[in-house]
């Protein structure tokens, strides 16, 4: 076996080692949490970390290739987020769109696009004159109504009369009633305050009546990811209301308070719950605003053979970053773990069925059985086995570049066959760019196989 090449600056101490190993200065570190890690995938990462030991010390010639260091960092408490991802559209929270009830042609436009408007202001009117002959008109067949009626009781008119009588009055009363309807619909008020979104009523133009202004949540719809471990939770019998472009005569649209429509598809509608905390980056900035999930589609909408379900997320405060009809990203928080144990998914070793991470006691190196949880973000979760303050050893491993001929193995050992080393282990002679010999991710024996020469991970 050759010696290790000239550029590789530091060996992996193997876990267990040499008890009166020197110990690393302790390093800080800063990490961020956001989405959760099969811990599974840390099996195969740290078992290939043991490997790289052996590639080290199976160098045959000099050159760029991985640097291997450690540091002694401390055990520490934080929070763990599962979290769910969708891109959605940003919406004003309320929006009305108003049309004339009653027909007629316009005499006044009162609004600008952009103009902010209080509830019940008049935006624009229709000319009332036939609307108040109709009224008018209605007047005078109750007053006539009500006049039969006191006359037919006061000559003691038959029991049939009166009851025509009183039948001609609830009609008269009715179309009165329908005739004030008529002429204050002449006039086109504001159901909500806010601002003019658009305007599509000049003067001299004729409408038809088409029914009042509504004043509606926006709803959009967005692509979906998600990340973590999952247990599901029940979802929200709630359902997300439904917008599009707009065709109203005047829109109004709150400018002060917004929420983002996404979707989830099928996996993970089941995950998100209304009441869930959630982190909005809008697009082309970098700083977030918060909000809160307040519905959950139950029907969903196929696309490409993928069922998602709307979700609405109403936005926090008023952040001044956030336009209506732009895009977010947005990150669900559906479960947290707060104040939990844990330390860089680095500084964990398993050997012989057991989780391990080597601990810095009295300045020397002692392995120590762990029990794990969850991971996330280069860092994992551990439930018995340490404490926070406790000192550990962290591996740290970085590709420096270039190929490296006759490395024995990159995440394996020349002896031995299957498993995480040996031939036809993770790795094989042949290396990170070798000469051939057993190795690389496919193949035969488990993760490796044989190699050609020159085989990339593994030959």
């Amino acid at each position: 076996m050759s010696a290790p090449d000239a550029d590789v600056t530091e060996e992996v101490p193997v876990v267990g080692g040499d008890p009166t190993e020197e110990v690393p200065a302790v390093a800080g570190r800063g990490r961020s949490r956001r989405k959760w890690v099969l811990v599974g995938l840390v099996v195969v990462v740290l078992a290939a970390g043991a490997g790289i030991g052996i590639w080290l010390g199976t160098s045959g010639t000099s050159g760029p290739g991985l640097k291997v260091t450690t540091s002694v960092v401390s055990v520490t408490t934080g929070t763990m987020k599962q979290t769910v991802s969708t891109t959605g559209t940003v919406d004003p929270a309320q929006q009305a769109d108003l049309d004339f009830a009653v027909s007629g042609k316009v005499t006044a436009v009162n609004v600008t696009t952009g103009q902010t408007v209080t509830a019940g202001q008049a935006l624009a009117t229709v000319d009332p004159s036939a609307l108040q002959a109709t009224l008018d008109s209605a007047q005078a067949s109750l007053t006539a109504a009500d006049a039969k009626l006191a006359s037919d009781q006061a000559a003691a008119a038959s029991t049939s009369q009166l009851q025509s009588d009183e039948a001609s009055v609830t009609s008269a009363q009715s179309q009165l009633t329908s005739a004030k309807t008529d002429l204050a619909d002449a006039t086109l008020t504001a159901t909500i305050a806010g601002t003019v979104a658009s305007v599509d009523l000049t003067v001299g133009q004729r409408v038809s009546g088409s029914g009042g202004g509504t004043s509606t949540g926006s709803s959009g719809s967005g692509s979906t990811g998600s990340s973590g471990f999952g247990s599901s939770a029940a979802s929200t019998a709630s359902t997300a209301a439904s917008s599009g472009s707009s065709s109203a005569q005047v829109v109004v649209v709150t400018t002060d308070s917004f929420v983002v429509n996404g979707t989830v598809d099928d996996t993970e509608v089941g995950e998100v719950k209304a009441g869930d905390q959630a982190v909005i980056t809008p697009s082309g900035s970098s700083t977030p605003a918060y909000g809160v999930v307040s519905s959950v589609g139950i029907i969903a909408t196929q696309s490409s053979d993928v069922a998602t379900f709307p979700v609405v997320i109403k936005v926090t405060g008023t952040p001044s970053n956030l336009y209506a009809g732009s895009t977010a990203d947005v990150s669900i928080v559906v479960k947290q773990l707060d104040d939990v144990v844990e330390v860089p998914t680095a500084a964990i070793s398993y050997a012989g069925g057991n989780t391990q991470v080597t601990a810095v006691v009295d300045g020397k190196h002692v392995t120590r059985d762990i029990t794990v949880g969850e991971a996330s973000d280069g860092d994992t979760q551990v439930t018995s086995g340490l404490a926070a303050g406790d000192k550990v050893v962290e591996r740290v491993v970085t590709f420096t570049g270039g190929a490296a001929a006759g490395r024995a193995g990159l995440l394996g050992g020349a002896g031995g066959a299957g498993g995480l080393g040996g031939a036809g282990g993770f790795g094989g002679a042949g290396g990170f760019g070798g000469t051939g010999g057993a190795g690389g991710f496919t193949g035969g024996g488990r993760f490796g196989g044989a190699g050609a020469s020159g085989g990339g991970f593994g030959g």
